[in-house]
């Protein structure tokens, strides 16, 4: 890893320690013993494991899980007809097969039988039917797009308004109990681990699902522990009050190899500097392309993350390599960047700079180093920025849903390992666009992308849609931060996914 230069230390003065803001990726490291070592060595099924957060849960409903560690720790507990594979396609769940008309409008699912819900109650198609209504009540991400749904024979048909070849990936969706609204505090799902407790402020608390219909965990449980800062989980791991958490490269420094298991991944979220586009200098797109030439983002992954990063350049993660524009990552780079701001800023009107806030969440200090290393980055052409902290509830409330705010720093992840998990955000009418960005162009590409059936086209629309992002700078979009997940040394397995999700049913016991 690169070490930090003596000018980094400077900008960084003011900064705490790392904290993690990621989570398990696609492609996974292992450092001190191969997986299939690790295996050969497994003592048998059981024992109790614990996992640090920084973030508290305080939210189980599977139709309202508004932040990534929610659904992390969900992905655990519920399932729906189909579910994420590791490379990125989608293997059966509650439904065991399904088909796709030419037209992508229809979609009929073969339903799996004897699938109990942790309540032992059997699923059964009243269930399903009514999970569906569910998610479209709750204005989940593609539901709206359903036409109509119904049970025939054994099978569930759903009809669609439009054509959607990509509709599959929405259908990752929680199967939930008929008339079941115990989510929040209480949740029944199919899952390999079952609820067991929630003590707020402290844990949450899963037990193995002995009568799960497909692998079954190999853990008796997991403890889910709320520790409030990257500093503490370091503390709670070397004490031995956690068995593992997730780290940032800086953190993994302080940590004896010898004494844990790491797999080094990606977070699958995208960090950017996010521009709220109504707030004055930002309205104008030439004031947001001069930020994007100013801002370095190879000088944040070497002197925030160590090294340990993939840029980007727009909204899109990696992982869904298939569709990700991997030239957009350079396309502010110029050896002119300074100069071509300058320029931009003076025909905007601010030849002089301007200034403005940046509100950073405290809890993920990786934003807020971030934010110290932009701060000098922008100063080359006048710009005053002011790192503002706040604590996570408030930066929920008043940034991500109140949208008072002028930028922040934050990444941003998805819900399904799809595009539109990504890019619905940036449609002018999106719900959860709290940056406020309006592009024509860029909503007639996106439902094309949407809409068409040839996946080849599809592909090329998806692109477009980052490239759009791209040219009309919506924000300053950084990287996919790497991250390490640790577990002590007695403690081994690992599964890594195109979204933001914890696996605890691949963690088992070593020797």
């Amino acid at each position: 890893m690169k070490k930090r230069s003596k000018a980094a230390f400077a900008a960084l003065a003011a900064a705490i320690v790392f904290c993690a803001c990621g989570n398990g990726a696609q492609k996974s490291t292992q450092n001190t013993q191969d997986a299939a070592g690790e295996k050969a060595r497994a003592i048998a099924d059981g024992g109790d494991f614990s996992f640090g957060i920084a973030t508290e849960l305080n939210n189980f409903d599977p139709f309202d899980s508004g932040t990534a560690e929610s659904r992390a720790v969900n992905f655990n507990i519920f399932e729906g007809l189909v579910k994420v594979a590791q490379d990125g396609g989608f293997v059966p769940a509650i439904a065991e097969s399904w088909t796709i008309s030419d037209d992508a409008k229809v979609y009929t699912f073969a339903l799996r039988k004897a699938v109990k819900f942790h309540n032992g109650k059997t699923v059964d198609s009243d269930d399903v039917l009514y999970s569906i209504q569910t998610a479209i009540d709750s204005k989940l991400n593609g539901f709206s797009e359903i036409e109509s749904f119904k049970i025939d024979g054994e099978n569930l048909v759903i009809t669609l308004k439009n054509a959607n070849a990509g509709f599959i990936a929405y259908l990752t969706s929680a199967i939930v109990p008929k008339d079941y609204d115990g989510n929040a505090r209480n949740p029944v799902g199919t899952g390999p681990f079952k609820f067991a407790e929630f003590a707020e402020q402290d844990h949450v608390k899963l037990v193995r699902n002995d009568d799960y219909w497909g692998e079954k965990a190999h853990l008796d449980s997991v403890t889910v522990k709320f520790v409030a800062s990257q500093a503490n989980l370091v503390i709670s791991f070397q004490s031995g009050s956690i068995d593992g958490f997730s780290a940032e490269a800086g953190t993994v420094m302080q940590l004896d190899e010898n004494s844990l298991n790491r797999f080094e991944s990606n977070s699958n979220a995208v960090q950017l500097i996010a521009l709220n586009n109504d707030f004055e200098p930002f309205k104008d797109v030439r004031v947001r392309q001069a930020l994007n030439y100013l801002v370095d983002r190879q000088e944040i992954i070497d002197t925030v993350n160590y090294g340990s990063g993939v840029i980007v350049g727009s909204g899109l993660i990696p992982a869904l390599s298939k569709y990700f524009d991997e030239t957009l990552g350079a396309a502010y780079n110029l050896k002119d960047n300074v100069e071509k701001a300058k320029a931009l800023l003076s025909e905007a009107g601010y030849a002089d700079g301007f200034s403005f806030t940046i509100t950073v969440p405290s809890v993920y200090t990786v934003h807020v180093d971030t934010a110290a290393v932009v701060v000098n980055e922008l100063a080359k052409a006048g710009i005053r920025a002011e790192i503002k902290q706040v604590d996570w509830a408030t930066w929920l409330s008043s940034v991500y849903k109140g949208r008072q705010y002028e930028a922040t720093i934050i990444s941003l992840d998805g819900a399904l390992a799809y595009p539109t998990a990504f890019l619905s955000r940036y449609e002018s009418k999106a719900g959860n666009n709290f940056v406020n960005f309006k592009s024509d162009a860029y909503d007639a590409v996106y439902a094309q992308a949407v809409s068409t059936v040839d996946d080849g086209e599809k592909v090329d629309l998806f692109k477009k849609c980052q490239q759009i992002l791209s040219q009309e700078a919506a924000s300053v979009f950084l990287q996919d931060i790497s991250e390490f997940t640790v577990y002590n040394k007695h403690f081994a397995g690992y599964k890594g996914y195109p979204l933001y999700a914890r696996d605890f049913s691949a963690i088992y016991k070593v020797d």
